[in-house]
Order: structure tokens, then sequence, then C-alpha cells
């Protein structure tokens, strides 16, 4: 099993248990954790401590922490894809993500960078409160 293979089941495993902060302690200290889109959490973090500064406090805000699934995870070099579906009640209501992806950058059996996709408006509903109104 490669190095990045054995990184991304570890990483499956961790967050399937719910254990949040040991996933993402996975991150490199150097690492870059990059959540796509415009919600208020959407960002580059630039470093594990700014990711556990700014990123998973969120998590501690959840009424039922999401519990995600993960598909076998897709590894090319030293990158692997990271399809899964989650469900949980934010701090505002529902959170149900059908479809996420991490796409994650393996160095040493930490990630260097993860780069998340997910539905920003159930991010922006179940988490921030903020409902989306037709423009």
């Amino acid at each position: 099993m490669s190095d990045v293979r054995a990184t991304a089941k570890e990483f499956i495993s961790r967050v399937e248990r719910q254990e949040f902060l040991r996933a993402f302690d996975m991150v490199a200290d150097d690492g870059r954790y990059i959540l796509i889109g415009t919600t208020a959490a959407s960002r580059i973090y630039n470093d594990k401590r700014d990711l556990f500064e700014n990123l998973m406090p969120l998590l501690s805000t959840f009424k039922e922490p999401p519990i995600l699934k993960f598909e076998k995870p897709i590894v090319d070099g030293d990158r692997a894809v990271l399809v899964a579906s989650g469900k949980g009640v934010g701090p505002k209501g529902p959170y149900d993500q059908p479809y996420y992806a991490f796409v994650m950058r393996v160095r040493g059996g930490q990630f260097s960078e993860i780069i998340e996709f997910a539905d920003t408006v159930m991010v922006e509903t179940a988490i921030f409160g903020r409902k989306v109104v037709a423009a």
C-alpha cells in the first residue's frame, strides 16, 4: 500500500469515527487547507495553526456533528481524491452534503494540501444561518 493510499485511508478512518481534530492533525505544519466558495469560512488556511484556530472551531458549533461516508480513495502519484457524503445538524439547521470531494497532496505521511469541495449553500444555511434568495 502506498504512503499516499495509507495516509488517505487513515484520514477516512478518523473522519468516519468523527475524530475530526485527529483527522485534520494529519495536515503538515506548513500544509494548506482550501475551502472553496465565498462563504464566511471559504478561504485558504495557510498552515495547520490557521486551520485549527479559524476553521476547526466551527465543528464544535454543530448540534450533531456530520457523519461522513467515503468511497474508495482515488490515488495517483502524490495525490488522493476522496469522495464522500455527510449529514449532521449545524448550529442553524440541517447539514446535508450529498457530495464532498477532497483533493489532497501527501508529503511524508501528512497532507501538504487539501482542497475541500462542498455545497456552499449548505454551509451558509446550516452553519451561518444565512438564507440564499433568488437574485
